[in-house]
């Protein structure tokens, strides 16, 4: 295993994400009728900031001082970034005092948001991982952990439910993991067209991830929204950017990402090209 993402968790790449994720569960609960959440790579549920005893992976890098640091005390934002917050300060009581220790993945803020007939699937491939994950989570009824690659995870589609979310969310740590990310949608739109998607990527390399992004829109034939993130930081071979492209994105969503994209471009921002941007795509319709 080479990606560990305790050494990355609250960082900007994690803020957007979650935030955008925090507004589409919320559309999702719009509507009465019960939905499912599948998560490809799920991740650990939580991760430690700052532990009084030693110093953590997260303090290592420092990465959550450019993310969730920033924004845990904000008096008034946006929503979705509102109900974003709300999920991070539960875990954080005496976060007001300045002790922002924990931070919660996807899978915590699918938990959160789910209410009693909805559920929550998630793959994790690494058994470690997944032990911690139950750790985290399996003690709620509504959670199922599957220790298997999320690759594999059209097999769980369509949900019984007949609506619901999937996350896309992969470490890109293999060299073909563009390609397997494009594969995986095909598969799953084939087994659940009408479903939600939420396909994080990051933005390193540009001709890679455009080339990605331009099969991505040639191949799902869906609307969909490509929400980007610049941090306007020196790259030097970092992260510096980042997007999550949403497929068949619900209604009470947009309009509430968009309004707060601004907003979160200039909580983010480490240099003065930062910027949030949302691209829509229409079938049939080149941008």
């Amino acid at each position: 295993m080479h990606y560990q993402h305790r050494y990355h968790a609250g960082n900007f790449a994690d803020v957007f994400k979650h935030v955008l994720l925090c507004g589409l569960l919320r559309a999702l609960n719009h509507k009465d009728a019960p939905w499912a959440y599948v998560e490809t790579h799920a991740g650990a549920g939580a991760y430690e900031l700052r532990d009084a005893a030693q110093r953590t992976a997260a303090e290592q890098t420092g990465e959550f001082h450019d993310g969730i640091a920033r924004l845990i005390g904000a008096a008034a934002a946006p929503e979705p970034v509102a109900a974003y917050l709300d999920v991070v300060r539960a875990m954080n009581p005496r976060w007001a005092d300045g002790e922002l220790r924990r931070y919660p993945g996807s899978p915590w803020f699918a938990a959160r948001a789910a209410r009693g007939n909805d559920r929550v699937l998630l793959c994790e491939r690494e058994a470690a991982i997944a032990a911690e994950l139950k750790g985290t989570l399996a003690a709620d009824p509504r959670v199922a952990i599957h220790q298997r690659d999320g690759y594999e995870a059209p097999a769980l589609l369509p949900p019984r439910e007949k609506r619901g979310l999937v996350l896309v969310d992969p470490p890109f740590e293999r060299p073909d993991e563009f390609d397997a990310v494009g594969a995986f949608m095909q598969r799953a739109l084939g087994r659940f067209a009408n479903g939600v998607y939420a396909v994080w990527y990051p933005y390193k390399k540009r001709f890679d991830t455009e080339r990605f992004l331009r099969r991505l829109r040639r191949d799902c034939a869906r609307e969909a929204i490509n929400y980007m993130l610049e941090t306007g930081a020196p790259s030097e071979g970092q992260m510096h950017a980042c997007g999550v492209v949403v497929v068949n994105p619900p209604f009470a969503f947009v309009g509430e990402a968009d309004a707060a994209l601004p907003w979160l471009a200039q909580q983010l921002a480490q240099g003065a090209k930062a910027a949030a941007r949302a691209e829509q795509w229409t079938p049939g319709k080149k941008s």
